[in-house]
């Protein structure tokens, strides 16, 4: 509704005026009469938002809306920050900026824990913004919106569209430049990973390493996150293969499972290596965490093979310490790869990290695990020398009780009666 008054602007605006003709003099007051003007102002427009529980009036005035808006964008108040900016949608539709109204309501959605709300927002600015740089801002802000409710094969759906969509693509102003190529192929890489399609995400993934191995004399693609990721996020396509093989009898089983988990091993150990060396946090320590991970892991796996359920627990301690003599070396070597992960991290300024801390726990465990394997084989060489040891299976031998008084001696035996000749 409309109410013939002046807003606080405008009131401001008359008395600056009214100032400065009563600054004229007595004198001339029958002049400023005689100019005297009539100046007509907009009216006010009140507005009622229905939207919530309550409904809000609010005054219809574009710039103090927007003022509002972003003063609660930059206090990084969510929910008046994405109501601000929904209204001014609402009432100023063909605005200019229209587009950049939709795209700051799903900004604060997305960062209130609103993510699809977020999606409708966004779809509604790269809409607006069709055929420009924004509306490729706005779907790739879409596709985040997905990632952030979890809804993987959407996300993914976004990312291929921009990359390979030919309508799309002349939709958001052109085909994706380079840098914004290697973040959408990761992103695809990533959400095809979370929605089960690792085969696909690996190709994502080298299609990423492709693009940075023709463009690494370019610097941002060589100092890119989106790059050592994707080499994070292959090596980790590998490892979950490695980690899903268990050794189970019968022994010709396990001797295909040994060789297809090396090989699971070696793949994966290699690439890690790779975003290791691009020396870009959290990756490169993410990823040297993982490369100590495989020997742990592949020393857990093989120490919890199936064996023969008829071996007694002694069998079982020296069946053990025949497998330490083969993972030992593997042991040592995680050991070694976590105080260089960690070496690494005080280089980057990340000593306190996850990673870091994570590296420092997997060191204590393998640490752990060399120091009770070098008891128990001790325990053995101790056991083959005839020593009494406390290894299950092997009963610890009686020992006689002492006597109630310490102090007391034992009479020596009388000797027995002489006997006498016939």
């Amino acid at each position: 509704m409309a109410i013939a008054r002046p807003t606080l602007r405008q009131h401001v605006a008359q008395l600056v005026a009214w100032a400065a003709l009563a600054g004229c003099g007595a004198a001339q007051v029958k002049g400023a009469a005689a100019d005297r003007r009539v100046v007509e102002l907009d009216p006010i427009v009140m507005q009622v938002d229905k939207s919530g529980a309550k409904p809000e009036v609010y005054v219809k005035d574009r710039e103090e809306m927007r003022a509002d808006a972003s003063a609660a964008l930059k206090a990084r108040q969510w929910t008046p920050c994405q109501k601000g900016f929904d209204r001014l949608l609402a009432d100023f539709p063909a605005d200019p900026s229209a587009y950049a109204f939709a795209f700051n309501a799903g900004l604060c959605a997305l960062q209130g824990g609103r993510p699809l709300d977020a999606v409708t927002r966004f779809a509604r600015s790269q809409q607006l913004a069709k055929g420009s740089r924004h509306a490729r801002d706005a779907l790739f802000m879409v596709a985040e919106s997905h990632e952030a409710a979890e809804q993987w094969t959407m996300a993914a759906a976004r990312y291929k569209a921009a990359l390979d969509d030919p309508q799309v693509q002349a939709e958001i102003g052109g085909a994706l430049g380079l840098l914004d190529e290697l973040e959408a192929w990761a992103r695809l890489g990533i959400n095809l990973r979370k929605a089960g399609e690792p085969k696909d995400a690996e190709s994502a993934f080298k299609r990423v390493e492709r693009l940075y191995e023709d463009n690494r004399e370019t610097p941002a693609v060589a100092e890119s996150e989106w790059v050592a990721r994707s080499y994070f996020e292959r090596a980790e396509i590998y490892y979950d293969l490695f980690a899903s093989i268990r050794f189970k009898l019968p022994v010709e089983r396990m001797q295909r499972e040994l060789e297809d988990k090396s090989n699971l091993f070696i793949k994966a150990e290699g690439v890690y290596y790779r975003c290791v060396r691009m020396h870009i946090k959290p990756w490169a320590l993410a990823a040297g965490f993982r490369v100590g991970a495989l020997y742990q892991r592949l020393i857990e796996d093989i120490d919890h093979a199936e064996v023969p359920p008829d071996l007694d627990a002694f069998t079982m301690e020296v069946y053990r310490d025949v497998l330490w003599g083969h993972t030992e070396k593997l042991a040592k070597r995680a050991v070694t790869i976590y105080d260089k992960n960690l070496e690494l991290a005080e280089r980057l300024g990340d000593g306190g990290s996850e990673w870091a801390d994570k590296s420092r726990e997997g060191k204590r465990k393998m640490e752990a695990a060399i120091e009770a394997n070098q008891l128990r084989r001790l325990k053995l060489e101790k056991y083959k020398k005839g020593e009494v040891v406390d290894l299950p299976g092997v009963p610890t031998p009686d020992v006689a009780p002492p006597p109630a008084d310490p102090t007391a001696t034992v009479a020596p035996a009388k000797p027995a009666p002489a006997t006498k000749k016939k």
